[in-house]
């Protein structure tokens, strides 16, 4: 059975910003519904430098284990932002700040996002620029215990599917491996809306996305789509089962393709009532691990 994570984000962003719950509150919550573990965002939940010293960052691990929880990863913004926008020096500064606080911590997962393409850059620079950087940025994290999770996303930089796995096979190292959320590898592949334009859809859908990507798919994450992308291009989300993902076929091709760790990781974005809705998918997603079987 996979362990089962939730993204402490839903309960920070969207409908939560003007009053973001506590991670202790978040941790209680979602351990009551049965998940093992949550995904991390930065502020207020775990921002290295809201936690400079070495005993805060003990604290903080310690309150999440003294819930029952562990921490799948950790995200917020790595690097300072997008690599293809923050100086190649400050970004992996960045990055370093965050593998120490990773290391502190006990987390062995760090998110990372590749942004969206400045206006003043070229998709031809860009792409040596993006790869280059994350070469350098996996190798500061291979000192140490942390490997870095890439989470593509439609209205992101390299989000097309054979762009996706140009990137993680350029950089070709153990560490640094894709986060395949289901909503957003719909959308680019199948409803074809992935960056940079011109994209199109993927012969074979999500499935064949898998194949193009075997050996280098690090996480799952389980969120639902009908393919349609919201005003600032990102991918629209249905609650699970709602919408037009094929879950047995994705989870039957990454069961013979060996694609993902042990976790499964609820991505919610805009609910009103985090709580109530995680707990409905957890109840999805006990019966697809189920079927998996």
């Amino acid at each position: 059975m996979p362990r089962m994570a939730v993204g402490s984000w839903a309960w920070v962003f969207g409908p939560y910003a003007s009053h973001p719950l506590p991670l202790q509150q978040v941790a209680r919550e979602v351990k009551a519904i049965g998940f093992d573990g949550l995904e991390l965002t930065g502020r207020p939940h775990a921002f290295p430098d809201d936690f400079p010293t070495l005993d805060q960052r003990r604290a903080l691990a310690r309150t999440l284990s003294d819930e029952g929880i562990a921490v799948a990863s950790l995200g917020g913004p790595v690097g300072g932002g997008s690599p293809l926008v923050v100086e190649p020096t400050a970004y992996l500064e960045s990055v370093r700040t965050y593998v120490g606080f990773c290391e502190d911590t006990h987390i062995t997962s760090l998110r990372v996002s590749s942004g969206r393409l400045p206006a003043h850059l070229r998709v031809d620079d860009a792409f040596p620029r993006l790869i280059d950087t994350w070469r350098q940025a996996v190798e500061i994290a291979s000192r140490g215990p942390v490997r870095l999770l890439w989470e593509f996303e439609p209205n992101q930089f390299a989000s097309r599917p054979h762009d996706v796995s140009r990137v993680v096979r350029s950089i070709d190292h153990p560490r640094f491996k894709v986060i395949f959320d289901l909503s957003h590898a719909h959308v680019v592949s199948v409803a074809g809306h992935g960056e940079p334009k011109p994209s199109e859809p993927l012969p074979g859908g999500v499935s064949a996305f898998i194949r193009l990507l075997v050996g280098q798919i690090g996480r799952l994450h389980l969120a639902d789509t009908e393919g349609v992308v919201s005003a600032t291009g990102g991918s629209l989300r249905r609650q699970l089962g709602e919408g037009a993902v094929d879950f047995s076929s994705a989870l039957r091709t990454l069961s013979e393709t060996g694609g993902g760790d042990d976790w499964w990781t609820l991505d919610l974005h805009g609910e009103e009532d985090a709580t109530a809705t995680a707990r409905e998918a957890k109840l999805f997603m006990d019966k697809l691990a189920q079927e998996a079987l």
